[in-house]
């Protein structure tokens, strides 16, 4: 459709596709995913399957017709969602930030703000209990294995909170880290452009608009070894700026 209706369809993709029963919290109201994921996974898709159909060529000098859904590509990306449906018959629904089998793997409350902690492994959490003060936590028998951890969420989330809640986020990431355990910020968009690993892979990248100024804006995620990743992006052309040369590379 036109670009006009294409957040409408990201939108309408997301509700048909299943993602947006898995998003938000449980009894809130649907809610979008925060990024146009019917968008950006069908593009994705799609240029896998380019990139396919172009190697198959190489192999066999046959070109073919790469078919591609906004809708085929939400369904792909439910994951082990529908996996869990087929095993126990359980519509799966929305979870907040916790993981439908890992516990802890969640977002916790700290004394400043929140902190995003996985551990996908019983002695990941018997650090995490010895860092955050309350090795007890380690041995109590709602806890002892990833399973339990899973039944008593609740009381594990409570009681990690309560250890949380005597420190800033940064100090406990600091700590958590130095342990070996998966953490992180919970970064907004400011921070994110200011984050020093996002800085130091080159994804915060500046064009030089000569009506604006400096603009910044998201880099290359892909980073090929035979190809410069440049920090500097050319400013998009005025309308038919370009014209001549598009013509000439034509032949026309």
């Amino acid at each position: 459709g036109p670009y006009s209706h294409r957040p409408a369809y990201d939108m309408v993709v997301q509700a048909m596709g299943g993602v947006m029963s898995l998003t938000g919290h449980p009894g809130s109201p649907p809610t979008r995913v925060g990024t146009s994921t019917g968008d950006l996974t069908a593009g994705l898709f799609a240029t896998i399957g380019i990139v396919t159909a172009l190697y198959d060529r190489t192999n066999t000098g046959r070109g073919q017709k790469v078919d591609v859904s906004m809708l085929d590509s939400q369904v792909a990306v439910l994951e082990n969602a529908i996996a869990r449906y087929v095993a126990t018959g359980d519509v799966p629904g929305p979870l907040g930030s916790r993981h439908p089998s890992i516990a802890p793997f969640a977002a916790f409350a700290t004394k400043d703000g929140h902190i995003a902690i996985a551990a996908a492994a019983d002695h990941l959490f018997a650090i995490i209990a010895d860092v955050l003060g309350a090795p007890e936590m380690a041995n109590d028998p709602r806890y002892k294995t990833n399973p339990l951890r899973m039944q008593h969420w609740r009381e594990l989330h409570d009681d990690i909170e309560v250890a949380l809640s005597s420190r800033d986020s940064a100090e406990w990431l600091g700590l958590l880290e130095k342990a070996g355990v998966p953490c992180g910020p919970l970064n907004n968009v400011a921070q994110v452009m200011a984050d020093p690993q996002v800085l130091s892979r080159n994804m915060i990248v500046t064009a030089e608009d000569p009506d604006i100024g400096p603009w910044r804006m998201q880099g290359n995620p892909i980073k090929l070894s035979a190809h410069e990743d440049p920090k500097t992006r050319a400013p998009a052309p005025d309308l038919d700026a370009d014209r001549a040369a598009i013509l000439k590379m034509l032949g026309l």
